[in-house]
């Protein structure tokens, strides 16, 4: 099923069988830190939360099973499973598992039943419009065609975010406000954010009953057993749906491929959302991304990083106040809109709409500057939520880092704050933003390789570089799919910068693509950078 290119676009709900056809699509790659999939696993909970917050059952099953099948049938396959030092971060997996395994359980039913209502109203419907072309009332057929058309199973209007982005700004920090007094009642009541976040993906006990989790006791040989007799229960007859149990072969010998990366555990992963079951035909090419020049290491050795901005966690001073109410041009209420995509990549695969805010890179640019000034880079990463079937980024989170002149890598404790801080305000990582002090707008062979590790499960994730000396002086990116994703993801060149052989690696994602740009749309900036 593919969206209509229509202003608005009826999407039928999906049954059970799609929506765990759909789930099951993704690529795993064991050259991949295992590292990386376990906080690819937590933020597919962050997504599975948020869907549910907002009341899309049918999303919200997509993510959790998606999550049973990284943990039950891709994370074995791993070269790094049996490596004791993760054994912490399996049992939080498993655990978070078989609560979700049961919500699943609970789940199923109810899009059952919405997908029931849907084929029996199409039913009736056809049978209607039969009757009604049977008595020659074209008026009233031609009614009935634009109401489809118009409207989602579940009465949401699709529309398209670029010609409607003053809505989605006003939809977008109304849902976020709304957000943000959920919290306050939580805090109210003294109860800590991340215990919230942490309930919610079942890594914590909780009280008896049908989300009971598993005491860590359980954590053993015999753990699989029992998660895998649940999946069982969710799709009886489902051979692909769950894992047999046989342990997958492995190479002992093969290596994961050690990522250069901004920051080093940002290579963090999201997961595709998208109900979409049919393909768009390839589209034309597109001209082509700009030259690769080669990025000369000159030295490791960085001169101190100077003070940087003295930056709380403040909203954009540039950004507008949404206006307090929508505007009269809009024909229904704000919840009951959804955006629709309007790009896709090379094989056709759809791309949610990513909305940035059009100041968010003079602020980075002018945080930056320093560092600018000694010829070091800067990076940051692009965070946001989920909102309508869209991505709005509104966090500009800037983590501990070392710089030189051709690279930028955050420290240890730097990634474990980032990814703390994300966890804590459900956020998704959309991304990353880099500066080339002395170099042009590009993407060099080490950027590639950092961008590919957002893109693996997100194909929406981006790459802004600023290059302010040079013209064009900024650009935003996403890696080719295909051909650029794969053949990064298949390179084993182990120099910090090496060419690669294929072309067309990377595109362009605003002019056109899935980015717009989105006036009034607020965000905040988080330092988390020691000095």
């Amino acid at each position: 099923m593919a969206l209509s290119r229509h202003h608005a676009a009826m999407v039928r709900p999906l049954s059970v069988q799609e929506i765990t056809s759909v789930a099951q699509d993704f690529d795993f790659h064991v050259n991949q830190p295992l590292q990386q999939w376990f906080r690819a696993g937590k933020l597919l909970l962050t997504e599975a939360a948020i869907c549910e917050q907002d009341g899309n059952l049918q999303m919200t099953y997509l993510y959790l099973y998606r999550h049973a099948e990284l943990v039950m049938s891709k994370l074995p396959q791993h070269p790094e499973y049996q490596d004791p030092k993760y054994k912490d971060d399996l049992a939080q997996a498993r655990r978070a598992l078989r609560r979700n395994l049961l919500k699943l359980e609970q789940l199923k039913p109810r899009i059952s039943q919405e997908h029931q209502r849907y084929v029996h109203a199409m039913g009736r419907r056809s049978a209607e419009r039969q009757r009604v072309e049977g008595e020659g009332e074209n008026q009233s057929r031609h009614q009935h065609t634009r109401s489809e058309d118009g409207m989602f199973a579940n009465h949401e209007q699709a529309l398209n975010a670029s010609e409607h982005s003053e809505l989605a700004v006003d939809l977008a920090h109304r849902e976020l406000k709304r957000r943000d007094l959920s919290r306050q009642t939580t805090r109210q009541a003294g109860i800590s954010p991340s215990t919230v976040a942490n309930r919610r993906r079942g890594i914590i006990a909780g009280p008896s009953g049908p989300g009971k989790m598993i005491d860590d006791k359980r954590d053993g040989p015999g753990v699989d057993d029992g998660v895998r007799e649940v999946g069982r229960r969710l799709h009886p007859g489902d051979g692909q749906s769950r894992p047999d149990g046989a342990a997958p072969s492995r190479n002992p010998a093969s290596k994961p491929y050690n990522y250069p990366s901004v920051p080093t555990k940002e290579e963090i992963i999201d997961w595709r959302n998208t109900p979409a079951l049919q393909r768009k035909p390839i589209p034309s090419a597109r001209d082509a991304p700009p030259a690769l020049p080669a990025k000369h290491s000159i030295s490791t050795v960085a001169p101190p990083i100077p003070p940087k901005p003295q930056l709380a966690r403040t909203s954009s001073p540039q950004a507008a106040s949404p206006p307090s109410s929508p505007p009269t041009a809009h024909p229904r209420p704000m919840s009951k809109y959804t955006f629709k995509p309007n790009a896709f990549t090379e094989s056709g695969k759809p791309l949610r709409t990513v909305l940035l805010p059009p100041d968010l890179r003079t602020t980075f640019l002018n945080i930056a500057h320093p560092n600018t000034l000694r010829n070091l880079e800067t990076c940051a990463i692009l965070c946001g939520t989920l909102i309508s079937n869209a991505l709005f980024i509104n966090h500009l989170i800037i983590p501990d880092q070392n710089s030189s002149s051709d690279t930028c890598d955050t420290t240890e404790e730097g990634d474990n704050a980032l990814f703390d801080y994300c966890d804590g305000a459900d956020l998704l990582v959309c991304g990353w933003i880099h500066t080339h002090p002395s170099q042009t707008c590009f993407l060099s062979s080490r950027d590639l390789h950092t961008s590919s590790g957002y893109q693996i499960m997100l194909p929406e994730a981006i790459a802004i570089v600023c290059a302010p000396r040079h013209n064009p002086d900024w650009g935003i990116f996403r890696l080719t799919d295909p051909p650029g994703l794969k053949a990064v993801l298949n390179c084993r060149q182990q120099g910090l910068f090496h060419p690669h052989s294929e072309s067309n690696l990377y595109t362009d994602a605003l002019r056109p693509g899935h980015v717009i740009e989105g006036p009034g749309l607020k965000f905040e900036v988080v330092d988390l950078r020691k000095s």
